[in-house]
């Protein structure tokens, strides 16, 4: 996939810029709550995107669970929300840092273990797919992801996007876009959301310092 085309030509996504990060603005002035901001980060999340189901994981102990959700079934966010990978005994699988594995293409953009040469991940470590059926039926493809879960597939989601929370070298999370229609993310939509994470991550910087 092309990189992000920047169309500062275009009001509509100038509009679109501008009304997100008005949004982001007054969350700043008004919530201190990293989950109040989530909730309200997923409303602008879903309305740029286009998706059908958006959610937003922070940083909670030694994982990223779901902080809030748009769109996604309970079963889907309770099976899906915890990443730490854990041995036979139940305890965490560690690193050799000592950091916790997060498991899955999720816990790969958390982590920053994305090869940017590849067509599914953007130079800014987001991961995009228009078609889960059509990556998962690529041989090359499950090797370059590593070990996936691919329940996002199998609850029947095509279009799946994936855009770390990230500032000054640390994750707060990521917004996680899914969609059952194929092909939902154009260049213009994934600098759209790639510059909402990037604002988002000023947010969390404050509110989870």
């Amino acid at each position: 996939m092309p990189g992000p085309a920047h169309s500062a030509e275009n009001p509509h996504r100038l509009d679109l810029e501008r009304r997100a990060f008005l949004d982001l603005l007054r969350m700043a002035n008004t919530m201190a709550n990293p989950k109040e901001i989530a909730r309200q980060l997923v409303v602008i999340a879903q309305h740029l995107s286009g998706c059908e189901a958006v959610a937003v994981r922070l940083k909670n102990g030694p994982g990223y669970p779901y902080a809030a959700s748009l769109g996604f079934p309970e079963q889907f966010i309770h099976m899906e929300s915890d990443l730490c990978a854990m041995d036979e005994e139940g305890r965490l699988v560690r690193g050799e840092h000592r950091q916790p594995l997060l498991s899955c293409l999720c816990g790969r953009v958390l982590t920053g273990r994305v090869d940017r040469l590849q067509p599914f991940f953007t130079d800014r470590g987001s991961f995009i797919t228009p078609s889960t059926s059509q990556l998962m039926a690529s041989p090359p493809a499950p090797e370059c992801l590593g070990p996936t879960r691919n329940q996002c597939h199998i609850a029947g989601y095509e279009t799946v996007g994936l855009f770390p929370i990230r500032r000054d070298d640390v994750t707060y999370g990521l917004i996680q876009c899914n969609d059952s229609r194929p092909g939902r993310f154009t260049a213009e939509s994934v600098d759209l959301m790639e510059n909402l994470a990037v604002s988002a991550a000023h947010l969390f910087q404050l509110a989870m310092a």
